[in-house]
């Protein structure tokens, strides 16, 4: 996911929402998320794949995010979610999910930076992947939420880059790569 990402940029801090080609990475849609700063500049899923609310074992759109941990995980979740939003610096997390009858199962969060269509908000894309499947009790909910690692992906600023706010009709503007036109010359 981040390899794409990193194509889809190009030289732009963050792509539009519209760049994106899901039909690229389909194997990962299911466990691909959205997350947006709140009026309150707290932070709540806006789209979850199904693999994400499988993990967490409820419908996580429109909840609070990564907010099962002690005040350590959600700051230091907060601190990095900020960073990608305000300076479009992406990140990655490996943690641990409890559940309420004692389940555990460790996975990976890679967010980065995705600018939305219209209002210039930058929300934060990315892919949680658990390094086994989570095969929760039905009805069982994540409780606790415990970091063993967080750290920032360097990226390359590119100056100015932030401020450019391209609108859907850039790539339309972009020559055609080829074009097929039946004919030619025969007898040579």
């Amino acid at each position: 996911m981040f390899r794409y990402w990193e194509a889809v940029r190009g030289e732009m801090s963050a792509p539009p929402r519209d760049w994106l080609d899901l039909q690229k990475i389909r194997s990962l849609v299911p466990f691909l998320f959205m997350i947006e700063r709140t009026p309150s500049r707290g932070y709540a899923w806006r789209l979850a794949g199904t693999k994400v609310c499988e993990l967490w074992g409820m419908e996580l759109t429109g909840m609070p995010a990564l907010a099962q941990g002690d005040r350590f995980e959600r700051e230091t979740v907060a601190r990095l979610l900020d960073s990608v939003v305000d300076e479009h610096q992406p990140f990655v997390l490996r943690f641990r999910l409890n559940s309420a009858k004692g389940m555990t199962v460790a996975a990976e969060l890679v967010g980065t930076p995705l600018r939305a269509r219209n209002n210039g908000a930058t929300y934060v894309f990315g892919v949680v992947m658990p390094f086994r499947e989570a095969n929760w009790p039905r009805h069982d909910q994540v409780t606790t939420f415990e970091l063993s690692a967080a750290r920032s992906i360097w990226t390359e600023p590119v100056p100015g880059a932030r401020d450019i706010t391209p609108g859907p009709s850039i790539r339309a503007n972009l020559p055609q790569a080829f074009q097929i036109i039946n004919g030619g010359r025969s007898g040579n």
